[in-house]
């Protein structure tokens, strides 16, 4: 348990020490708790800080629980945490985290904290008995994540019919391959071209190319991720670029050409991604964002939606996002952030968070 009163800034010499922390501390640990994310974020405005909360446990006794968070400076309102996606989490964690959040220095204003846990009742009353209010999430809340424990078959048996008829079409039918690629320049020049046409041919909103750059160039080092390309009569396809920290892996940036729909080359590109982290044991594989299920026959990634949701019977609806005011000038964030938010895209065409 940490003695000091406040968070304390991310050392570059403590890495793979705070990564086992965080894997033993968090259940399902998400790679924006790892050392990792924090260098990712080093050329940006926000600024990596840790702190362990000792959490009650049932039996009478306590936990460690390990939290990364990332402040930033506020037009107007001053210094804002934000906690994202982090896991681990119960009632009496929020209990905790909430009383070491209202020790920290006045100089923060509020703490925004995003977890990586399914929607719950019990979880949703415990935020608001603590005084936690309701805040524009910046993370995705709807996602499908795939169940890699068992066998290869039994893997495959939870899927939808339609995942295992056009992944076995594009490799028996039309000759697809797919092969894990190093993270050369040549290969990164030729993921930014296909995120690119993505990026056209959707209309939806993309980061910068140096931010994936950024994370491209850190998660290489570290051994953490790694690129995908599916071929079809010698051209490429897609290409992938999926992380991965302890057991759990994410399909996270991705790009394809509009030609060859009818192959099916995602398809066969995924289950061989999922066949790679089978075999080097990853128990969960998140294939990240899709549309509100309620609500995607009209959304504009409607064939993200089906895409996606081949790979499992259900999607997953993770919990809202909230933020506990720690000082007056919450108030003033409360009424002039979404602005102040809005202002800063606008301005930078980059996202706030």
């Amino acid at each position: 348990m940490s003695t000091s009163s406040e968070p304390k800034p991310a050392k570059a010499t403590d890495g793979v020490a705070w990564d086992a922390q965080v894997l033993a501390g968090q259940s399902r640990a998400h790679y924006m708790q790892s050392d990792a994310w924090a260098k990712t974020r080093e050329a940006s405005p926000w600024r990596a800080l840790r702190d362990t909360v000792a959490v009650p446990t049932a039996e009478g006794g306590s936990r460690e629980l390990p939290i990364q968070l990332f402040e930033r400076t506020a037009p107007l309102a001053g210094r804002l945490l934000f906690l994202p996606r982090v896991s681990g989490i119960d009632a009496a964690a929020i209990d905790a985290i909430t009383a070491r959040a209202k020790a920290y220095p006045k100089r923060w204003f509020g703490l925004k904290m995003e977890t990586f846990e399914a929607e719950d009742p019990e979880l949703i009353a415990a935020f608001e008995r603590n005084g936690w209010v309701p805040a524009a999430s910046s993370q995705y809340q709807h996602a499908v994540a795939v169940d890699l424990t068992g066998t290869l078959d039994e893997v495959a048996a939870r899927f939808k019919k339609r995942a295992r008829n056009s992944y076995r079409a594009a490799e028996n039918k039309f000759g697809v391959t797919v092969e894990k690629v190093p993270m050369t320049p040549e290969n990164e020049a030729e993921m930014h071209r296909l995120i690119g046409e993505t990026k056209t041919r959707s209309g939806g909103y993309f980061r910068h190319p140096e931010y994936f750059q950024r994370i491209w160039d850190v998660y290489k080092t570290v051994g953490q991720g790694h690129f995908y390309v599916a071929h079809y009569e010698g051209e490429v396809q897609s290409m992938a670029f999926v992380m991965r920290f302890g057991d759990t892996a994410w399909y996270k940036d991705a790009g394809s050409i509009r030609e060859n729909a009818k192959i099916f080359a995602p398809y066969l590109m995924q289950w061989k991604i999922m066949q790679d982290l089978h075999a080097d044991g990853v128990t969960l594989y998140e294939l990240a964002n899709i549309p509100d299920p309620a609500e995607w026959e009209t959304s504009d990634i409607r064939g993200l939606y089906t895409f996606k949701t081949a790979w499992a019977q259900e999607p997953v609806k993770y919990m809202p996002t909230y933020e506990l005011p720690l000082s007056p000038r919450f108030a003033l964030w409360q009424q002039a952030g979404r602005w102040l938010r809005a202002v800063y895209t606008r301005r930078t065409g980059d996202a706030w968070y």
